[in-house]
C-alpha cells in the first residue's frame, strides 16, 4: 500500500498522524458484500481508527474534530472543495508518484511504464481546485528499470514518497513557498479500464512488453485465445518472425507473435483460475499451436 511508509515515516519524526481518512467501504466480490479497501484493512489490522467520509460535509466535520495543521493526500481518487482546501492551515499536501506536471491524474505509473520513459519519481505539492495542478515543494527523482512492473515501481516510489512528505513538512515550518506549475510539457494518466489493458498484437514486442508491465496486476493486461480470457501477467520480449496474434512453441516456450518479434509467456491467469505457470496453463487448456488471439 502506497500510504503506509509514509505514515509510518510521520510516526516515527517529530510529526504527529492524528486522523487516518479513506474512502467508504465497497460492494466487492461474487458474494456483493460491503467491504473495507485494503488501507482500511491495514489500519484495522494495526489497531488504528479510520474515518470514511461519504461526502464533503461529513470530511467537513472529521476536519473539524480533528483540527490538523496539514493534511496529506496520497491516491485519494477525489477532488477536494475550495472551502475545505482553505480551512487547513498550512494546506493540503498531495504525494503524486510522477514528475508535474507530466502525468497528472489517476495512473501515472501505469502510463509512464506503458509509454517507456525512463525515468520517473514523486512530487510532494499543494492541493488546489485543479487536478494535480497546485504548486510545487519537491520533486525526486527514480530510473525506471527495463523490468519495472507497476506493482514494483510504486513500491519504491511509496518508500521515495515517504521521505519527500517529511522534506515538504520541513519547508512548510521554514515557511517556504511551493513553486508554481508550468503548463509546458502537460501530458495525462487517466484511469485505466479493464478495456484498456486490452492487448493489441499489432504493436511490437517492445510496446507490448511494456503494456503488460504496466497493468501488472491491476487491472492486468489481456487478451482472448480460443474464446478465452487469458491475463499476461509475466512475459518478455523475444526475437521471433511470424504473424501478430499467433501462439507458437520456442525451445519448449509458448510465445504469441506480434508485429514485430513476439512475447515469451511466463505467468498468465486463465480465466476463472488462479496464477500459474505459461507451460502449466498451455498444457491443460490444449491451445493449438497456430491458434491466432481475437
Amino acid at each position: 500500500m502506497v500510504s503506509v511508509p509514509t505514515i509510518e515515516a510521520i510516526d516515527n519524526s517529530e510529526h504527529e498522524v492524528i486522523c487516518l481518512i479513506s474512502a467508504p467501504d465497497a460492494i466487492a466480490g461474487r458474494g456483493r458484500v460491503l467491504t473495507p479497501n485494503e488501507f482500511a484493512q491495514w489500519a484495522n489490522s494495526c489497531g488504528r481508527e479510520v474515518a470514511k467520509p461519504e461526502n464533503s460535509a461529513a470530511l467537513n466535520e472529521i476536519l473539524e474534530i480533528a483540527k490538523p495543521d496539514v493534511v496529506i493526500t496520497i491516491a485519494y481518487g477525489k477532488l477536494i472543495p475550495e472551502f475545505l482546501l482553505n480551512k487547513i492551515r498550512y494546506g493540503w499536501l498531495n504525494l503524486h508518484f510522477s514528475l508535474l506536471p507530466r502525468w497528472r491524474g489517476a495512473a501515472p505509473v501505469q502510463w509512464a511504464i506503458k509509454h517507456r520513459d525512463v525515468e520517473t519519481g514523486v512530487t510532494v505539492f499543494k492541493l488546489d481546485k485543479g487536478m494535480d495542478t497546485g504548486p510545487i515543494f519537491l520533486k525526486r527523482v527514480l530510473r525506471i528499470t527495463e523490468f519495472a512492473t507497476t506493482d514494483s515501481l510504486l513500491s519504491e516510489l511509496s518508500i521515495l514518497g515517504s521521505a519527500a512528505v517529511l522534506d515538504a513538512l520541513d519547508l512548510l515550518q521554514g515557511e517556504i513557498k511551493p513553486i508554481p506549475q508550468v503548463e509546458e510539457g502537460v501530458t495525462l494518466a487517466p484511469k485505466i479500464s479493464k478495456m484498456d489493458a486490452k492487448i493489441d498484437w499489432n504493436r511490437s514486442n517492445a510496446e507490448v512488453d511494456s503494456h503488460i508491465r504496466a497493468m501488472t496486476h491491476n487491472p492486468g493486461a489481456w487478451t482472448v485465445i480460443s474464446k478465452n480470457r487469458l491475463v499476461i501477467n509475466r512475459a518478455h520480449p523475444i526475437e521471433h518472425d511470424g504473424k501478430a496474434g499467433e501462439v507458437f512453441r520456442s525451445e519448449k516456450a509458448i510465445c504469441i507473435a506480434t508485429s514485430s518479434g513476439a512475447i515469451k509467456l511466463e505467468i498468465v491467469t486463465p480465466e476463472g483460475k488462479r496464477e500459474m505457470n505459461a507451460s502449466d496453463w498451455f498444457r491443460g487448456a490444449r491451445i493449438a499451436v497456430g491458434t491466432v488471439c481475437e
